[in-house]
C-alpha cells in the first residue's frame, strides 16, 4: 500500500517496514505544515501495528522547528523503531550527534545508503522483539 504527501512517497510493505522517501518532484524546504502533514500520512500508514520505518533523509537542510517537530513526533506516531537512511558517512556522524541530544525511549537508529540491508534486519529484528 501507498500513502502520499505533497513530499513524501510512503510505501508499506509485506515484512511490516514502512519505507519513507522523498517525492522526486518535491524540491521546496519542508515546513512545520508539511512535516505536520507527512507525520499523519506515517500514523495512518502504521495504523495501530507492529511497524517500522525506513526513512532515507536527502541531503536536504530542515529548519530547527522541522528537526524539533520530527523529532518530538517520531515517538507518537506508533511505530516500534526507526531506521534513517543518510546520504554520507559525515552526515550519519553529524546525525548521531544530534539522536545523543535527544532523551527518547524509542529505538531510533542511524545508516548510510551502503548500509541500508544492515538497516532493514535491524528493524525487522526490532518488529520481532516488540511482538514479545
Amino acid at each position: 500500500m501507498e500513502y502520499r504527501t505533497q513530499a513524501l512517497i510512503i510505501t508499506l510493505r509485506p515484512d511490516d517496514i514502512i519505507e519513507i522517501k522523498t517525492d522526486p518532484n518535491w524540491d521546496k524546504p519542508d515546513t512545520l505544515e508539511i512535516a505536520m502533514e507527512n507525520a499523519a500520512a506515517m500514523k495512518k500508514a502504521i495504523d495501530g501495528k507492529k511497524r517500522a520505518l525506513l526513512s532515507y533523509n536527502p541531503h536536504t537542510h530542515m529548519s530547527k522547528e522541522v528537526l524539533k517537530y520530527y523529532s518530538d513526533v517520531n515517538p507518537t506516531l506508533g511505530a516500534v523503531a526507526t531506521a534513517m537512511i543518510l546520504t554520507s558517512f559525515g552526515s550519519k556522524v553529524v546525525g548521531n550527534l544530534f539522536l545523543k541530544t535527544q532523551k527518547k525511549d524509542y529505538p531510533i537508529k542511524i545508516f548510510t545508503a551502503k548500509e541500508r540491508d544492515q538497516a532493514v534486519a535491524w528493524l525487522l529484528d526490532q518488529i520481532k522483539k516488540s511482538a514479545d
